[in-house]
């Protein structure tokens, strides 16, 4: 046999005021409420049952809930004050939408991924405005738009100058792009890898393309060392030498020697010039400048005299063959040294040969000498007149 008890809608329910355990039965929201002689409508919930727990605002459990391995699904805020300890994964957002999860507190402990070289802090579209990091260590790149401030090496010296906007820092090694002022210590390359300055020689192994002067100092070069390469062939070398000498060295064949040095006195300046044959550099020729007390050309070589000396295939040179010109305007030609008349040969001279048309069409000039190949005969224009001499 059923038990019924007080029932009807739930307006009606708030129309009483039930007795001390009178109970009341809502049948529109199939609530059980219990009265208590005072309160309109009855107590809202029972204690102990499931009822309480649906029409209680603010429940509470006396222990640990367990979920039984099901999910908590819902719509709206969780708000919560104190500490949340969770083992396990927590996910917070889809990855699709528009989830925000928005942090009001401070974040005790490591950030750190779960794996390594994978997951992005921002984006190329959405990126965090400042950061404040006591130490940051890049492995790989480091891009930035811009520096603002001193770059400090591990032993505090400064790489960067912030406010000059200089590298000043002793040692420095890249890649460069603009000038540099100052001391450089390294190798230099150029943008195709080639490389221009040798840092462990000190010298220039790269060509030298300018379109001014370039100043050549030999007091400071050691003796017999080529410093400049020219004209792009095997093994052309331009050198200036601690004796005021220079050495202009032609390649015929694959040709690696570097040129000998003649020393001449400290007075002297040699130009000296030589031909590389495939087996090794000879001397081509040399000019002698200058004053020198103990040159190889027979007598000493007086202010304002230049000598030129030939050499022969083997490398050597007789004194018949030099040729010296004064400043007084005096040329010998395997004369010696102190020509004795504007022109001094020391040997056969030939003359110009012409025919008569030839000589015809020259303007000529008293004391004018050829052969004239027509007539076979020495001429000599006298007088305004050409007359066989012979």
């Amino acid at each position: 046999m059923a038990l019924q008890v007080r029932r009807g809608t739930n307006t009606e329910r708030l129309g009483i005021t039930p007795l001390a355990g009178e109970l009341v039965y809502t049948t529109d929201t199939k609530q059980l409420y219990v009265g208590d002689g005072s309160t309109a409508g009855g107590i809202t919930s029972i204690s102990g049952t499931i009822d309480s727990v649906l029409a209680d605002t603010t429940p509470q459990l006396g222990g640990t809930l367990d979920l039984n391995g099901n999910d908590i699904t819902g719509t709206g805020n969780i708000n919560i004050t104190g500490t949340i300890t969770a083992t396990g994964n927590i996910n917070l957002g889809d990855g699709i939408g528009s989830d925000i999860v928005v942090f009001g507190g401070a974040i005790q402990g490591h950030l750190v991924p779960d794996t390594d070289i994978t997951w992005n802090l921002g984006s190329p579209t959405k990126q965090f405005n400042e950061a404040w990091i006591s130490q940051l260590n890049v492995e790989n790149q480091l891009t930035v738009g811009r520096i603002n401030g001193n770059l400090i090496a591990d032993d505090s010296t400064v790489v960067f100058d912030a406010s000059t906007g200089l590298i000043s820092a002793a040692q420095v090694s890249g890649t460069f792009d603009g000038n540099v002022i100052g001391d450089i210590t390294g190798s230099v390359f150029a943008d195709d890898s080639t490389l221009l300055i040798d840092g462990v020689t000190g010298k220039i192994v790269g060509p030298i393309d300018t379109a001014t002067a370039v100043r050549i100092d030999g007091t400071t070069l050691g003796n017999g060392a080529p410093i400049l390469s020219t004209f792009g062939f095997v093994d052309p070398t331009i050198g200036v030498n601690t004796a005021n000498q220079m050495i202009i060295n032609t390649a015929r064949n694959n040709g690696t020697n570097n040129p000998e040095i003649v020393q001449a006195g400290d007075t002297l300046f040699d130009i000296i010039a030589r031909g590389y044959d495939g087996n090794s550099y000879k001397p081509a020729f040399t000019i002698r400048l200058g004053v020198d007390k103990n040159v190889t050309v027979n007598d000493e070589i007086v202010p304002g005299r230049m000598i030129l000396v030939p050499y022969d295939s083997t490398g050597n040179f007789t004194v018949s063959n030099i040729i010296v010109f004064t400043s007084t305007g005096r040329l010998s030609i395997g004369a010696g040294d102190a020509p004795a008349a504007k022109l001094d040969v020391g040997g056969e001279v030939l003359l110009g040969r012409l025919t008569t048309t030839e000589r015809d069409a020259l303007t000529a000039v008293n004391g004018m000498i050829l052969y004239n190949t027509t007539l076979n005969k020495f001429q000599g224009y006298e007088n305004g007149a050409w007359v066989s001499l012979i």
